[in-house]
Parts: C-alpha cells; sequence; structure tokens
C-alpha cells in the first residue's frame, strides 16, 4: 500500500467518524430541544393552573389578553411585584378629600363644590 491509499484511508475515516459525531451532536441537540419542550410545557400549565385558580379564567379572551399583555410590559422593568403591589396600592379607593374646584355627584346643580361650603342634600 502506498502513502497515497493510505492518507486517502485515514481521510475516509476521518469522514466517517465526523458524520458520527455530527449524527450524535444532532440526537443530544435533539434531546435538549425535547427536554426544553416538556419544561415548557409544564411551566405553562403550571401558569395556566394558577390563573385558574384566581378566577382570571371566568373573563374572556380578549380581556385575558389585554391583561397579560398589560402585566408582560410590566415584567420588563427591574421590580414588577413592587411596581404592580404599588400601583394597586395607590388605586385603593376614591380619594376621600374634596379639592377646591372639584365636581360633587350629589350635588343637584353639578356645579363646583368648594371644601368649606356645606352640601344639601
Amino acid at each position: 500500500m502506498t502513502r497515497k491509499e493510505r492518507l486517502a484511508q485515514a481521510a475516509e475515516r476521518a469522514k466517517a467518524k465526523l458524520a458520527s459525531d455530527r449524527k450524535s451532536l444532532q440526537q443530544v441537540e435533539a434531546q435538549q430541544r425535547e427536554e426544553d419542550r416538556r419544561q415548557r410545557n409544564r411551566r405553562r400549565y403550571a401558569v395556566g393552573t394558577l390563573a385558574d385558580a384566581a378566577g382570571l379564567c371566568a373573563l374572556g379572551d380578549e380581556d385575558l389578553m389585554e391583561l397579560f399583555g398589560l402585566l408582560a410590559s410590566l415584567a420588563e422593568g427591574p421590580s414588577p411585584k413592587a411596581v404592580l403591589a404599588s400601583l394597586l396600592s395607590d388605586s385603593a379607593g376614591p380619594a376621600l378629600e374634596t379639592v377646591d374646584g372639584m365636581a360633587c355627584p350629589w350635588q343637584d346643580g353639578g356645579g363646583p363644590y368648594r371644601a368649606n361650603e356645606v352640601v344639601a342634600r
């Protein structure tokens, strides 16, 4: 066997090993993708269960899409739980103090209400 023939055989063996290594790599990558898919599905199921337990499944599809869109914008920030907590605490109820010039819905005339005036009902 000549040197040229030995080099050709070595090249063939290297090509066969490379093809085998590629196939092994593809199999490992497929297993990784499958595991990622399983974990993603588990997470989706868990989030869906939490949404159901919170009563969110009673909302319509459009409302849910809007709600999750708003939540997604919160998730982009540095502390989404703190931001949501502060937003919810700020809007806990209507303001109990009146401001000069504030409209008073229970006043018959519907005119401006002054904080220092008494309104007859």
